[in-house]
């Protein structure tokens, strides 16, 4: 296994977040150093639809990038969501990721007349999205026969800001780790935190291998963890919000925190995507940022 390359990140997730509170904690965010902030896409929710609140964080805010967890295929168009992300990543001057996945429940996009079929179709239809979205974003007219998707003679203008945009992939089966290792800049491990550190392992070796088959360096794609956040002496279990799939997070005083970070870096995680709870999420932002972020980021952090 390859340790990630990369520098270590941190973002917030806004599952647990009131729509009216959602730009405001994306603002004590950035202000507290956290990198990232990331929207749940799931339209039939009782929730702000997951591209509106990104454009809205993402352009009352300087710093902070934007991205989902994840933006499921089925939901778009791919030839439109190329339009959507270059846009977005221009009005916030580059600062958008594009997280994509092969969506799942259903019962969802049947609900709303999304075309869904088989597991393999719909992985399928993930990576023929990503070669659609990409070549659009070279900002020619663009070509494209896939097995359900295509485009004739489409262009989308302006390109992205950096002309492209950096594309993750949510993941946990092997034919989807395999997409990620041979197309993807990041991979966002699915269903929450890590309950087996040897499935993860198992995990991560799929990453790598599919990578290195494609000629590429394994460990410069971002591998992200998500998980619920609490920094503080009382019981995490009072204070942390229900985050779907596997519980788990960086929890508990600072101490911990920057331990059990420490291990999941020799895991190869080197991004860490968190759910706090909205009641004292701005001290908790603040003191995250201070006794984390800030100390990690130190140079003494730094020296070996």
């Amino acid at each position: 296994m390859a340790r990630s390359t990369n520098s270590i990140r941190f973002g917030l997730h806004t599952r647990a977040i009131p729509g009216d509170m959602i730009v405001h904690v994306g603002q004590v965010g950035e202000d507290n150093g956290f990198d990232f902030i990331a929207f749940s896409d799931q339209p039939p929710g009782n929730n702000i639809e997951a591209w509106t609140a990104a454009t809205a964080v993402g352009v009352q805010t300087k710093h902070l990038q934007v991205t989902h967890s994840t933006l499921n295929v089925p939901w778009r168009n791919p030839a439109l969501l190329a339009k959507m992300a270059a846009s977005l990543d221009q009005l916030t001057q580059g600062r958008l990721i594009l997280t994509l996945g092969a969506g799942g429940m259903q019962e969802q996009y049947i609900s709303y007349g999304c075309t869904y079929g088989t597991p393999g179709q719909r992985i399928t239809d993930l990576g023929d999205a990503i070669a659609i979205i990409r070549g659009l974003w070279e900002g020619e007219p663009f070509d494209y026969q896939g097995k359900r998707l295509s485009v004739a003679g489409a262009r989308v203008l302006p390109r992205p800001f950096n002309e492209q945009v950096p594309i993750f992939i949510g993941a946990g089966q092997p034919r989807n780790l395999r997409l990620a290792g041979t197309v993807a800049d990041g991979w966002v491990k699915n269903q929450g935190w890590i309950d087996n550190e040897e499935s993860y392992a198992s995990q991560i070796r799929t990453l790598e291998d599919s990578a290195e088959a494609s000629g590429r360096d394994p460990s410069t794609i971002h591998r992200v963890l998500s998980g619920y956040g609490y920094i503080g002496e009382e019981d995490p279990a009072t204070k942390v919000p229900w985050v779907h799939g596997i519980p788990g997070g960086l929890v508990g005083p600072p101490d911990r925190i920057m331990g059990d970070i420490q291990h999941f870096l020799e895991l190869g995680v080197d991004t860490f995507q968190l759910a706090f709870a909205p009641d004292g999420i701005d001290e908790q932002l603040q003191r995250f940022g201070e006794e984390v972020i800030a100390k990690l980021r130190s140079p003494a952090a730094a020296t070996p």
